[in-house]
């Protein structure tokens, strides 16, 4: 996949709208306190991120090697504990964020490369296969979604090279049949629309889910501590900022099957957490 060979094209930056009916953020009270906090085993300390899989269990996933882990949200308990690899040796890698789709798990790194492996069990070492490839520098990803009406992967962007996205946050997509990069990026979202929505300046996107109830897209910056909300077209429909007491580094975002949100913090030289927030009718 080559950045640089997409079509700077599409329609214009769009300008933020106001929450509606439709949106996700109206159901959580996320810039409070969480209605569940855990702290996380230290071997967690530096968890990327988060996804359920299919029958509702909680996956997380470090940032250095492919581990995974298997946790209780209740408690932070592990549970199990995996990893992807190649002949029995554990991945190496920046591995930003994870999912779990028709029962197989995926990272990605900060490169945009995405590897997959079947869920293994506990202790196992799973071989895995490189599906998609870098970006070859040109975007910094730093989350991974799946986009279920189009059988697509997500990829939110920390970073832009291209001088003509400086002021957006790009989100791309990568076809889950060809593992090839869509010709346009799949968002354009404009800075200043989430600055107005978050109050924060700047967002340098760090995770990135679809709700599967609004059919919008959640978006979190870990450094800013700030969310956001966006539809299929990348405008703005609302957003805010976490509370710094419950988020150090926000880097990892699930929805749950009651649909309640959770949220990865890593811990640095303290605990890293998992915050639940739940979801109001």
């Amino acid at each position: 996949m080559r950045l640089a060979a997409l079509v700077i094209a599409g329609p214009a930056l769009l300008v933020a709208g106001a929450a509606g009916r439709d949106s996700a953020l109206t159901h959580y009270a996320l810039d409070g306190k969480p209605s569940s906090e855990v702290h996380l085993d230290k071997t967690l300390r530096e968890i990327s991120g988060i996804a359920f899989t299919a029958d509702g269990r909680l996956l997380a996933h470090g940032d250095e090697h492919g581990l995974v882990w298997q946790l209780d949200p209740a408690s932070g308990k592990v549970l199990k504990r995996f990893a992807l690899g190649r002949a029995g040796h554990v991945l190496k890698g920046d591995f930003e964020d994870i999912q779990v789709v028709n029962g197989r798990v995926f990272l990605v790194t900060s490169g945009g490369e995405i590897v997959a492996g079947s869920e293994g069990a506990d202790g196992a070492v799973v071989s895995t296969a490189n599906v998609a490839e870098e970006l070859q520098g040109a975007c910094e990803v730093e989350g991974l979604a799946w986009d279920e009406p189009t059988h697509a992967f997500l990829l939110l962007c920390k970073e832009v090279v291209s001088r003509r996205w400086r002021d957006a946050v790009i989100v791309l997509g990568v076809n889950s049949e060809t593992w090839q990069l869509e010709p346009k990026p799949r968002m354009i979202i404009p800075k200043h629309d989430l600055e107005r929505a978050t109050g924060a300046k700047g967002f340098h996107g760090s995770a990135m889910v679809r709700h599967p109830r609004t059919n919008t897209y959640l978006l979190l910056a870990g450094p800013e501590k700030a969310y956001a909300e966006v539809d299929a077209a990348g405008r703005v429909l609302g957003g805010g900022k976490l509370d710094p007491k419950h988020h150090r580094q926000p880097e990892g975002i699930a929805v749950a099957p009651d649909l309640s949100l959770l949220i990865s913090d890593e811990g640095g030289r303290k605990d890293a957490t998992l915050a639940t927030y739940a979801w109001h009718p």
